[in-house]
């Protein structure tokens, strides 16, 4: 079978446009309850993903393979098959392409979610071990009943639109750390946040011409106590939550809700287009997902990790450990 590797950021439209369709022939697998994403919003996602970000795409006729390389134990693969073309070989050949690909760049763990039976046969069949479960909720914003915020007394909320200005970048930073501790799988170790990675993903974000929105909680010293972002492809009725963190010390006054809640505010009112939030967290993580769901967030489809682990490299492809 005819399997081409593609360099999406400078494939043609019409290359990258057949990602987009693979994506509609499972969507209703993946992303039940959810509007599928634009066939624009598919080619600014690929071509415009952060320059700090490893990424290798594949193609073949009927199916695709997309890995995302964070670092040695972060590494995500996304593999679509159209339901008339599976059992035939083509996921498996992508797999081994994906495979190849992460041992010359030293990965040591492949992660993937499936959330369909077939999906679970497939790794397990490629060897791959259940890890953390992930639950992905929905929110219908338009009849969410969203007060007003409270905060504690020395904290004020603010939002940003796009960027996190020069002055707040290093706060930020700090602040991200709270997600040290988020739940996550043995093993799995996600390279800490830096100015570089933010101001690439904020760029990344921008090419996509989708909106960047960070709102947080800041005490009197310009700290950050909490955050939570908020993105929106423009036109798209469809917002997703990123991270949502509160630094340790500043936990249990309530932090959490009132970004999130200020976060969804501002979000009805500058886009009154927008209909549906989704958001995802682990299944263990109960604290957030007690928060989510107390919002008006609903549980609409439970996705598993799964992990193929390629063991720590020794000096073999250039990558001496």
């Amino acid at each position: 079978m005819d399997i081409e590797e593609v360099n999406a950021r400078s494939a043609s439209d019409d290359v990258l446009a057949r990602f987009h369709a693979l994506e509609l022939a499972c969507h209703e697998e993946l992303s039940p309850g959810q509007p599928p994403r634009s066939v624009e919003e598919v080619l600014a996602f690929h071509r415009h993903l952060p320059e700090t970000q490893t990424s290798c795409h594949w193609l073949a006729d009927g199916g695709m393979a997309a890995l995302y390389v964070h670092g040695p134990t972060a590494t995500f693969l996304d593999l679509l098959v159209e339901p008339g073309r599976r059992r035939r070989g083509l996921g498996t050949a992508l797999l081994e392409r994906a495979l190849a690909r992460c041992r010359v760049l030293g990965v040591e763990g492949l992660r993937s979610v499936h959330s369909t039976a077939a999906g679970a046969a497939f790794a397990a069949s490629a060897g791959a071990a259940d890890e953390q479960r992930i639950v992905r909720s929905h929110l219908d914003l338009r009849a969410a009943e969203l007060p007003e915020p409270n905060l504690p007394d020395g904290f004020r909320l603010v939002t940003w639109l796009g960027r996190v200005p020069g002055e707040d970048l290093e706060a930020y930073v700090t602040a991200r750390t709270a997600m040290d501790d988020a739940p996550a799988p043995d093993g799995m170790d996600f390279p800490a946040w830096t100015a570089e990675k933010i101001r690439a993903s904020e760029e990344s974000l921008a090419q996509r011409d989708r909106e960047m929105r960070l709102t947080v909680a800041m005490n009197a010293d310009g700290e950050i106590a909490s955050f939570t972002e908020l993105r929106v492809s423009r036109g798209s009725t469809l917002g997703f939550t990123d991270d949502t963190g509160t630094v340790g010390a500043q936990r249990g006054k309530g932090l959490a809700r009132a970004v999130k809640l200020e976060s969804l505010r501002r979000l009805r009112a500058d886009h009154p287009e927008v209909d549906v939030v989704v958001t995802s967290n682990a299944e263990e993580n109960g604290v957030m997902r007690h928060l989510n769901e107390s919002i008006g967030f609903l549980p609409s489809v439970v996705g598993t990790l799964a992990v193929i682990d390629l063991g720590r490299p020794t000096q073999t492809d250039g990558n001496p450990r």
